[in-house]
């Protein structure tokens, strides 16, 4: 019974796992599915504005002698259009993180790391990874299998907590972390506890 209760622990942390990895990989995907979006539209806005710049400016210099300020207010100034131009070549070389530190920089950056959700959070991950190393050092098995299960049930319940933080998260944050893809709470949360618990097998079949 002990070798069955073992490989069906096992087997539930190895799924969680794999879905933690997904659920990274989902979000990596979607920063730079927006990325390239981003780039792709600034590329578009600066075409366009080249060539409203190109041709309106042309024929108001040279389709009629009497040219009037009112037409140049209709049609615009041609630096206005230089200087979109300009602002367009700016932006696309600052469409979002590229590569996977600039991930890491921006996702630390939408964090407000000062405010009570955020330290409460981590100093519950602080209390389990100190926990855990006095149960390796001196707990019995049973007393670290029993540990390692709680913190698997709560990878387990991950999800549910996901949503019920999405549906409620003005009541303890300043901002809602809780997205669709569970990024935020696959990275806070499960990521801390699935090494715990992987440390803490490494230590006990040392």
């Amino acid at each position: 019974p002990q070798a069955t209760t073992m490989a069906s622990f096992f087997k539930s942390l190895s799924d969680d796992m794999e879905k933690v990895a997904q659920v990274l990989e989902d979000g990596y995907q979607i920063l730079s599915g927006a990325a390239t979006q981003m780039g792709e539209a600034s590329s578009n806005n600066h075409a366009a504005d080249s060539a409203t710049a190109g041709v309106d400016v042309d024929e108001l210099l040279h389709g009629d002698e009497d040219i009037k300020l009112e037409d140049f207010e209709e049609y615009g100034s041609p630096l206005m259009g230089m200087a979109d131009s300009v602002m367009s070549d700016i932006m696309s070389y600052q469409v979002g993180p590229q590569t996977p530190m600039e991930q890491i920089q921006a996702f630390k950056a939408a964090i407000t790391w000062n405010e009570p959700f955020i330290q409460c959070l981590i100093a519950f991950q602080a209390v389990v990874i100190i926990s855990a190393i006095i149960l390796t050092k001196k707990g019995g098995i049973y007393t670290r299998m029993g540990f390692m299960i709680i913190l698997a049930i709560i990878v387990r319940l991950a999800e549910r907590l996901n949503i019920m933080g999405n549906s409620r998260w003005n009541e303890f944050a300043t901002q809602n972390y809780f997205d669709r893809g569970g990024i935020f709470i696959g990275i806070m949360l499960c990521t801390p506890l699935l090494c715990v618990c992987f440390g803490m097998l490494f230590a006990m079949f040392r």
